[in-house]
């Protein structure tokens, strides 16, 4: 490729990379916002994940550099998103009418646990059991 048409196809890949980068983003805020659960997320990632898309865009800003810039909000304001659902949906838990609850805790347990997060005791032999028949008849849907 020449030059000019090499730094063209360079750039189209670039903001390909930001709308590709920003939008898998906006696939988890609309999970979130499914489910409600954010258990399995960390909140001190996404902290890290914000400052540090915060401080390259203002040195993308500082550097005039119009691609990095849209790059780094567009991918900051959804963290801060995932942040404030984090925040919000923190107690709310997903619910599934097949999920066993622990026998000592009584916390409701997904069907592919064998230990209960909550308290560490395992499932029961006939727990497993229907865990086991519930993953078959899920997997034949």
């Amino acid at each position: 490729m020449e030059g000019t048409q090499h730094s063209d196809f360079v750039q189209i890949l670039s903001w390909i990379a930001v709308f590709l980068l920003s939008t898998s983003y906006w696939f988890q805020i609309w999970k979130i916002h499914i489910h409600k659960e954010v258990r399995d997320l960390s909140m001190i990632y996404h902290v890290f994940l914000a400052l540090g898309f915060g401080i390259l865009a203002y040195t993308a800003w500082v550097e005039d550099s119009l691609i990095f810039l849209v790059k780094q909000i567009a991918t900051t304001i959804p963290v801060c998103v995932i942040i404030a659902q984090i925040i919000i949906h923190k107690e709310d838990r997903w619910h599934d009418d097949d999920d066993p609850y622990c026998t000592k805790c009584n916390s409701e347990l997904e069907l592919i646990w064998n230990h209960c997060p909550f308290c560490g005791t395992e499932k029961s032999e006939e727990q497993q059991q229907s865990q086991y028949q519930a993953i078959l008849k899920n997997n034949n849907k």
